[in-house]
């Protein structure tokens, strides 16, 4: 067993736009924090195999302002090895999976929307 995961991108290559790692929120805790930046509803996919540990997808509240930080959507995901991914600003009702659930790398777990504190149509990582 491999006690290093590989993950894969979370989004499909071809609706990708860029990567942004210079975002200001990405201090402390969010240091490690990469942005896809991707059109409104693409697809967000599992970058590794793993087990659904949360799922948050009942908000429909997001803008350019602080205010809106504990507005956002997102799904957890614990990997074979103990590490975790978060999925966030997804979309309003968009989870594909449940807490407990078993997914493979690559599969599709929700869509990205505009929740929380964000002002461009993107999925932190």
């Amino acid at each position: 067993m491999s006690t290093k995961n590989k993950y894969r991108i979370p989004v499909p290559k071809d609706l990708l736009q860029r990567i942004d790692r210079s975002s200001p929120a990405h201090i402390g805790k969010l240091r490690n924090a990469v942005d896809f930046i991707v059109p409104l509803n693409t697809p967000v996919l599992a970058a590794a195999d793993g087990t659904v540990t949360y799922v948050k997808d009942d908000s429909d509240v997001g803008g350019p302002d602080p205010s809106y930080w504990n507005y956002s959507n997102f799904i957890s995901i614990m990997h074979q090895n103990g590490e975790h991914t978060r999925y966030d600003h997804l979309g309003c009702n968009s989870a594909k999976v449940r807490a407990g659930q078993q997914v493979r790398a690559g599969q599709e777990i929700a869509h990205v929307g505009m929740t929380g504190y964000t002002y461009i149509s993107h999925l932190h990582f």
